[in-house]
């Protein structure tokens, strides 16, 4: 088989192309191909507290799914495998997997404080008789995609951006508890999600996402933030009001796809002047979500064919 190796945290486009070289290298020596990647980022062993993942486990195989990744071994990251010479990490590897060949990133490196190079791995992997293509970085508008930029992208709140290098919504999954019931008093209703130690999430403001109900897309107002016009609320929270939808979701995983930014967080004199700036923000979130579904029509199609 032909794999693609790589901490993948996020399949965005610069991975999409490993993914592409990996099936195209398979398909001429006639044999199948899929993903070599770790469960645990291998930055967050290092760095747990400082590092923030893009995506969680379940939200990575969601996204294997879409991109239709016919295997994915997932290699817990832990300290033994860590402290391997990379030579030594490269026979763990093949002990788990028929390997043909590999496909890597330029930048990509492996081993004991990452001393493995594509150099090194080039020479390994000609000793074993494996294929290896390294793939240069994938640019968009000058700048390269890579898993940090679009990190960064998120904690300033740039969705549009964001987006545009994942090739498809930033995803947020997680199961629906029970609020304050705030914004059902105020006249609409959110669906509220216990926010995930080590995930990024986005800047504090209102953003514009989508929800898939029973195979229906709805435009939904996704709030991140601390609720700062009430006295006494510190967490961080996640609310979503999904638009036309008034069902029972609590207890129930719900997947939220964010797409663009609409306001930074606001503190209001009192809950009138929060409810008109509410309602504003449904309706943007609401003309911007159907804009957004109108022109990414076949991904968010694809998403939809997936168990959400």
């Amino acid at each position: 088989m032909i794999f693609a190796l790589g901490a993948f945290d996020g399949f965005h486009m610069g991975h999409r192309q490993l993914l592409c070289a990996a099936e195209e290298r398979a398909a001429k020596i006639k044999t199948r191909w899929g993903v070599i990647t770790f469960e645990g980022h291998p930055q967050q062993f290092f760095n747990s507290d400082a590092f923030k993942f893009l995506f969680t486990p379940e939200e990575r195989t969601l996204l294997s799914m879409y991109l239709a990744v016919p295997v994915m071994d997932k290699i817990p990251f832990t300290r033994a495998l860590a402290d391997m010479l990379p030579a030594d990490s490269l026979e763990y590897i093949a002990l788990r997997n028929k390997i043909d060949g590999l496909v890597i990133g330029k930048n990509f490196r492996f081993g004991r404080a990452r001393t493995g190079t594509p150099e090194l791995l080039t020479m390994l992997c000609k000793e074993r008789g494996w294929s290896l293509d390294v793939i240069p970085s994938y640019t968009m508008g000058g700048n390269v995609v890579s898993s940090t930029a679009i990190r960064e992208l998120i904690l300033r709140g740039n969705m549009e951006n964001a987006c545009k290098m994942l090739g498809h919504p930033y995803i947020i999954q997680g199961k629906i508890i029970k609020g304050d019931c705030r914004g059902r008093t105020l006249g609409f209703p959110t669906a509220n999600m216990g926010v995930k130690t080590g995930k990024v999430y986005p800047r504090r403001g209102s953003y514009t996402a989508l929800v898939n109900i029973g195979g229906v897309w709805y435009p939904a107002a996704l709030n991140m933030g601390y609720n700062p016009t009430f006295e006494g609320i510190r967490s961080l929270r996640c609310e979503t009001h999904i638009i036309g939808f008034s069902g029972d979701l609590y207890g129930t995983n719900l997947t939220v796809f964010l797409t663009s930014r609409n306001r930074d967080e606001m503190k209001f004199s009192n809950a009138d002047e929060l409810k008109i700036q509410l309602a504003k923000d449904i309706r943007a979130a609401e003309t911007a979500g159907r804009e957004y579904l109108t022109q990414n029509k076949a991904i968010m199609n694809k998403f939809g064919t997936l168990p959400l």
